[in-house]
């Protein structure tokens, strides 16, 4: 595998779980994974009663039962990855932000400027081109540029998953304006 080139702010040695501001931002909102799981879960058995009666409350209990579900579950899925993904240190790679109508991407660029993996941000619509945008040149990785990992911005405090998707392609025409330097493997107007 290519190694990525060096940066001025170099990663700790070990695994990225082991860095102190990791740690911390890994801990940051764990109340929106296990009490909206298991509050949600606990709703079923009141949302079987509240139907059996007919009540009108029973339509939100219900709500909640399913929406409370299916977030929570998401969440604790995307927390389980980005810890796996964890274990492996911070690398430092240079990068091509792509974004489309709805969704951001980071080319992962080996030392010549080809590109060793394309990932899938998994960004909340307003959170879109905090972390990484087309200004960014190069950011922190732990996990598997061929499969998914998490993202950072140097320091490893704000994180994003980041995965290969089958489904989700990113666009392949790229653009930048005739003041800005040139990305490698990329011109003003490009066919990747």
């Amino acid at each position: 595998m290519n190694r990525p080139p060096a940066m001025d702010v170099p990663p700790p040695p070990g695994p990225a779980r082991q860095f102190p501001p990791t740690r911390r931002a890994l801990r940051r909102n764990w109340w929106n994974r296990w009490p909206l799981l298991l509050t949600a879960l606990a709703t079923g058995p009141l949302t079987v009663v509240l139907i059996s009666k007919d009540s009108g409350v029973a339509v939100l209990v219900s709500q909640y039962f399913i929406f409370g579900t299916m977030f929570g579950g998401c969440f604790l899925w995307i927390n389980r990855r980005r810890r796996k993904a964890l274990r492996h240190p911070w690398t430092v790679w240079r990068i091509r932000y792509l974004s489309g109508t709805r969704y951001e991407w980071v080319d992962l660029l080996g030392p010549h400027g080809e590109t060793v993996g394309t990932l899938l941000l998994s960004t909340w619509a307003w959170d879109r081109g905090k972390l990484v945008n087309h200004a960014t040149r190069e950011i922190w990785f732990a996990g598997d540029p061929a499969k998914y990992g998490v993202v950072s911005r140097p320091g490893g405090r704000d994180m994003r998953y980041a995965y290969v998707s089958r489904i989700y392609k990113p666009p392949r025409l790229t653009f930048r304006e005739a003041g800005e330097p040139p990305v490698p493997g990329g011109g003003r107007h490009s066919k990747d």
